[in-house]
Formats: structure tokens, sequence, C-alpha cells
């Protein structure tokens, strides 16, 4: 299968750039920053290889994969793959407007 390139929106870019800031701050180190780094871009990676991975939300318009505790929504279009949030399932789910 053809990999499909892969944008970030940038509500997606802000979440996950505050995800790792929290944990910098929180851990007085960029160990645990850097190791969910490394993780969350292997899991777009193979995204990019099977868009199909994750599952069909309810709008039937886009894709959820989860991911520790972490929701990774997006969408699939021809030329590529969206990535629209980045969810801390932790968060109260009120806030999530998609």
């Amino acid at each position: 299968m053809a990999r499909k390139k892969v944008i970030w929106s940038t509500r997606a870019k802000l979440e996950f750039y505050s995800i790792l800031e929290y944990f910098l701050e929180r851990n007085g180190s960029n160990t645990y920053s850097l190791k969910l780094l490394d993780e969350i871009e292997k899991l777009i990676d193979d995204l990019a290889l099977n868009p199909s991975l994750g599952r069909l939300t309810t709008d039937r318009s886009s894709r959820v994969i989860p991911h520790k505790d972490y929701l990774i929504f997006y969408q699939i279009s021809d030329l590529f793959i969206e990535i629209l949030s980045v969810w801390d399932n932790r968060q109260n789910d009120q806030n999530l407007n998609l």
C-alpha cells in the first residue's frame, strides 16, 4: 500500500505541544516527552502506511486511534491524512469539539 502524506491541523499541533510541555514542566526533564514524541511519531508513520488503522467515529467522517491516555483523531482524503486532534482522555470530554 502506498504511503500517504500526513499533515497536522493547527489544533492538533497545539494540543500535542501542550501535552509535551506539561510533562517537561511536571517532570523537570524532557525524557518522558521525548519518549511520548517517539511513540506518536511511530504511530503516525504506521498510519501513513495503513490509513484505516483507526476505528470510525460516530460521525463516520473521521477515525480515531487510542494510544495510552490519548486519542488521535484524523480524517483521510485522497491526497493526505489530516491529524485533527490529540486528545488527553483525562480531560472533560465536553471540551472535545471536532
